[in-house]
C-alpha cells in the first residue's frame, strides 16, 4: 500500500466517524428538543389534558345540548381510538 493510499484510507475512516458524530450529536438535539416541548411522561400530558378538557366540556355542555356533545365525544374517541392503533401499527412496523 502506499502512502497516498494510506492518506487516502486515514481520511476516509475520518470522515466516517466525524459523520457518526455529527448524527449522534442530531440525535441528541432532536432528543433535547423534544424533551423541552413535550413532557416527558404520560402523567405530566393527563395532568395538563384534564383540566383542559373538563373545562371544554363544561362551556360545550350547554352550547350544544347534551345530546350532541355526548355524540361529538363519542367520535371524538373512536377517532383516538383509530389514532392509538395507527401508532402502535406503526411503531410494530420499525
Amino acid at each position: 500500500m502506499s502512502a497516498a493510499d494510506a492518506v487516502r484510507a486515514e481520511r476516509k475512516a475520518l470522515l466516517a466517524t466525524r459523520a457518526e458524530f455529527d448524527r449522534q450529536r442530531l440525535a441528541l438535539a432532536v432528543y433535547e428538543i423534544k424533551a423541552i416541548v413535550a413532557p416527558s411522561s404520560v402523567g405530566d400530558r393527563v395532568a395538563s389534558a384534564r383540566p383542559l378538557a373538563a373545562t371544554l366540556v363544561t362551556l360545550m355542555g350547554p352550547i350544544t345540548g347534551a345530546h350532541r356533545l355526548a355524540r361529538w365525544l363519542r367520535y371524538a374517541s373512536f377517532a383516538l381510538m383509530a389514532l392509538r392503533l395507527a401508532r402502535n401499527w406503526r411503531d410494530r412496523a420499525r
